[in-house]
């Protein structure tokens, strides 16, 4: 089943199951995170972020290839990170070379805390994430001109007679935007920054209740519903969508549990990505 969500002018659609699928679109930054499992009407979205190797998370990299070469479509840019660039460009010659046709893409290396231009307003970077094999989260980032601040104070008249003149009024400044985890431990959002102040965060949540508690998440480099709760004041995003959810837990009981355990600073601003 295909999740469906909008928040503000955002709209992203995919589906998130811990150890089994991961793959969201945002259409508006007309990009991929992840594609452990494929939905074939996104076959036309060039850009293509993975977080990590995870089958979950990476499984589907040669068939959206594949079914873009055979469509002659523009060569899509797939983003990796530096540790499984090798290895994944030697499985796709494998199956470009077992189905006999050249695949057509863009394998690129992403090195951590590198911009990278999506178009002339919007670029990404990667951040590392703490998981059990090499991997890292993405946040978008959109340029946009901002007053400067010499400048809040004044009128309209005053506003357009420095115009007139030539007088540059704003900065150019760098907003993140979205972020998505992947798969890794809390650090994620407590070492970095732009994830805690991204408008919309997707974030893992694996585990939900004691019967696989902190400690556990932690050892599989995942992260608890607890500790998103316990350092609640550290998240500044307006939309936190939770994600890969463990398959232990029924839909009904993850809302359940999610909505009893919700702290009023982040009452109506937590989403579950499940149907």
């Amino acid at each position: 089943m295909i999740v469906k969500a909008k928040y503000l002018d955002t709209e992203f659609e995919g589906f998130s199951e811990g150890g089994v699928r991961t793959s969201v679109h945002v259409p508006r930054y007309k990009v991929l995170f992840d594609i452990g499992g494929f939905n074939h009407e996104k076959t036309h979205v060039e850009n293509l972020l993975v977080t990590h190797g995870h089958m979950d998370h990476a499984c589907g990299i040669p068939f959206y290839i594949s079914q873009r070469s055979l469509q002659k479509l523009k060569a899509p840019n797939i983003y990796v990170n530096e540790a499984m660039f090798e290895n994944t460009k030697k499985i796709l010659d494998l199956y470009s070379e077992i189905e006999g046709f050249q695949y057509n893409y863009n394998l690129i290396k992403t090195p951590v805390n590198t911009e990278f231009e999506l178009n002339q307003n919007t670029f990404f970077k990667a951040y590392k994430t703490t998981h059990r094999i090499p991997s890292q989260g993405y946040t978008i980032f959109d340029k946009v001109q901002k007053l400067k601040k010499e400048y809040l104070n004044l009128d309209a008249n005053e506003i357009h007679q420095l115009k007139k003149n030539g007088t540059i009024l704003t900065d150019l400044i760098s907003k993140p935007m979205i972020s998505f985890s992947g798969d890794t431990q809390i650090e994620y959002i407590l070492d970095h920054e732009d994830v805690r102040n991204s408008k919309i965060l997707f974030m893992e949540c694996t585990y939900i209740s004691d019967d696989r508690n902190v400690a556990r998440a932690r050892e599989w480099g995942h992260t608890h519903l607890d500790e998103i709760f316990h350092h609640a004041d550290k998240f500044k995003n307006e939309k936190i969508v939770l994600i890969h959810f463990s398959k232990r837990y029924p839909k009904n009981k993850i809302r359940e549990i999610v909505k009893n355990k919700t702290p009023d600073i982040l009452k109506g601003r937590i989403e579950t990505f499940i149907i």
